[in-house]
This record gives structure tokens, C-alpha cells and sequence, in this order.
């Protein structure tokens, strides 16, 4: 893993899918591809029972390939690149990189290192 661009949201568990810090609209579209592994931040309402979603953040890594898979159709259908990857595994940056999310590949961005791709 490299250091993140960005800063996470505090939520966010450790590893290299994270979401950027106040860049989320709660669109849905994380939580409903990859709801094991992306969550809605409730904060408190006093009208909504169960709480108001403000942002969403990676509740926990991906760990199977499935999950692996969903986290990377998130990455690229996040429509203002609040989703980014700062790990190494070059297949993960690959499949990334061919879904056209280079630029939200930290690896990628700091380090010139794809020039193979």
C-alpha cells in the first residue's frame, strides 16, 4: 500500500479501498453493488428513526474475489471519483486502470509506474 492522496473518512477501515473525506453524495450506488463491505454514516435526526445518511466510507475490505470485484465496479461507477484504491496488487491496478479509473489509483498517480499499461 501507498500512502493515500486523500484524507479517508474517519469511518473507513484500514486497507486500500477508501472514500475521500466530504466528497460523498450518498448516491446509492456503493451500497447497493458492494453492501458488504460500503455503509452509510447515520447521523442522528430527531424526525427519521433510524437516522439520516450523510456519507457513505468502506466499512471493512474487500476479502473475496467477489467483493473484490464489486469494489472495483464501484470504484468506477462512482460519479464524482469519491472511491479510490492506494494499493499495489497489480491485477487489482490493472482492472482498475482498464475501467478507466487511472487517476484514482494513488499508486498509479504518485508513481509513474504504469507506463506498461
Amino acid at each position: 500500500m501507498v500512502t493515500p492522496l486523500y484524507e479517508r473518512e474517519p469511518e473507513s477501515a484500514p486497507g486500500p479501498f477508501y472514500v475521500v473525506k466530504d466528497m460523498c453524495i450518498t448516491c446509492s450506488l456503493p451500497v447497493k453493488t458492494a453492501p458488504k463491505t460500503v455503509k452509510y454514516h447515520e447521523t442522528p435526526c430527531e424526525g427519521c428513526p433510524e437516522g439520516r445518511a450523510d456519507h457513505c466510507y468502506v466499512s471493512r475490505q474487500p476479502e473475496t474475489p467477489e467483493e473484490i470485484d464489486r469494489m472495483i465496479d464501484v470504484v468506477a461507477g462512482s460519479c464524482i471519483a469519491a472511491y479510490r484504491y492506494c494499493g499495489t496488487d497489480p491485477e487489482i491496478l490493472r482492472r482498475l486502470v482498464e475501467a478507466g479509473c487511472k487517476e484514482q489509483c494513488d499508486a498509479v498517480c504518485k508513481k509513474k509506474w504504469w507506463r506498461f499499461w
